[in-house]
């Protein structure tokens, strides 16, 4: 082939496909590349097919004998439980609950006579105090709410509230007075020093 008809059959050839028109041969070769694209493509997946059928075989020979291991180890398995726990861990855990029939207040809060926010200022002033001096056990007397209207224990139940909401952060534990130092009108608290 000469250079001239080389070139002739380039330019014609892009020519046809500038246009979308292809010569029969070139799309003679088009349907041969699919075909055997295909083929090829058929090929590998039977080929993927018996590796994975294979594959297979041998993991399951493989995990019956995984499982008499597993199953073994099973019956000679320990279940107790071997973790050594510290002194220190104990003590932390268990909660602190003081024999309340023994205390003995180093400090005490008289609230009789009060106003409820009087009552709370001084409460408050009062925890604080004994706190920051290192003071526990310490008493506070509100009454048994006798002598309030409708005979409701204002002072008392202002107590309980403030130890159960903002004065739990200060308190260690805190519990009704035994009965020698007022029983149910006051409260023994034990400071978190």
């Amino acid at each position: 082939m000469s250079k001239n008809s080389e070139e002739e059959e380039r330019r014609l050839f892009e020519f046809y496909l500038e246009h979308g028109y292809l010569p029969d041969e070139f799309n003679n070769k088009k349907e041969n590349i699919k075909k055997e694209f295909k083929k090829y493509k058929i090929q590998k997946e039977n080929n993927s097919n018996k590796e994975n059928k294979t594959d297979s075989k041998e993991e399951l020979a493989y995990t019956k004998e995984d499982e008499e291991m597993f199953l073994s180890a099973i019956e000679n398995l320990d279940c107790t439980n071997h973790s050594k726990k510290s002194i220190y861990d104990r003590r932390v855990n268990t909660k602190f609950k003081p024999n309340i029939k023994n205390a003995v207040p180093k400090e005490r809060l008289d609230l009789h006579g009060l106003t409820s926010e009087r009552a709370l200022i001084e409460i408050k002033h009062f925890i604080y105090e004994c706190k920051k001096n290192k003071i526990s056990p310490i008493l506070i007397i509100h009454g048994k709410g006798f002598g309030s209207e409708n005979r409701i224990p204002v002072l008392k139940n202002l107590v309980e509230y403030y130890l159960a909401t903002e004065g739990k952060n200060y308190i260690k534990f805190s519990s009704d007075a035994p009965i020698n130092l007022g029983g149910s009108g006051a409260k023994i608290i034990y400071l978190d020093i």
